[in-house]
C-alpha cells in the first residue's frame, strides 16, 4: 500500500463555505436592511453592516427576490451561482476578519434573471475588492482612534 506523503508546497487555503457562515433569520436581515452600506454593480447589489461586537461574527446572505426573478428554479440557480462565486472569492475578506475585532453581516442581492456564473463571479469579485478597500480604511481609522485614546489616558 502507498503511504500518504504530506506536501508542504500545496497551498492550504480553505475555500469552503459552511452553512454556519451563511446569514439566516429574519431579525438578522431586518438589522442589515435598516442600516447598511450599499455597493452596486451591473446586476448585483451588496449590502453590508459592521458591528462593534466581534461576537456578531462574519455572515453572508444571498437574495434573489421574487419581484425581479419570477421562477423558483431561476431564483435557486442564481443563489447557487452567487454562493459558489462568493466561496471562490471569500479570501479577499477573510484576512481582515481574522485581524480585526468587529462583526460583519453582508448580503448579495440579484437584480436580474439573466445572471450567469461568469458574470456573477466577476461582479462578486469586484464588489468584494471594493468592500475590502472600505474595510481597510475603517480598520485603519479605528486602530488610529484606539491608539489616540490610549495615548490620552497615559
Amino acid at each position: 500500500m502507498k503511504e500518504e506523503v504530506s506536501r508542504p508546497d500545496l497551498h492550504t487555503t480553505d475555500n469552503s463555505l459552511p452553512r454556519s457562515k451563511i446569514l439566516r433569520g429574519r431579525r438578522n436581515f431586518e438589522r442589515l436592511f435598516e442600516k447598511s452600506t450599499v455597493l452596486n454593480s451591473d446586476s448585483l447589489q451588496f449590502r453590508y453592516r459592521l458591528y462593534n461586537d466581534p461576537a456578531e461574527g462574519c455572515y453572508i446572505g444571498f437574495i434573489a427576490p421574487k419581484k425581479r426573478i419570477k421562477g423558483a428554479v431561476k431564483r435557486n440557480r442564481i443563489k447557487r451561482y452567487m454562493r459558489e462565486s462568493y466561496r471562490l472569492n471569500q479570501q479577499l475578506l477573510q484576512d481582515l476578519f481574522s485581524q480585526n475585532n468587529f462583526g460583519f453581516h453582508g448580503a448579495f442581492m440579484a437584480g436580474s434573471d439573466q445572471l450567469t456564473f461568469e458574470s456573477a463571479n466577476a461582479q462578486i469579485a469586484d464588489l468584494l475588492k471594493r468592500t475590502r478597500e472600505r474595510l481597510a480604511r475603517y480598520s485603519a481609522e479605528t486602530n488610529s482612534d484606539s491608539r489616540q485614546s490610549i495615548n490620552h489616558e497615559i
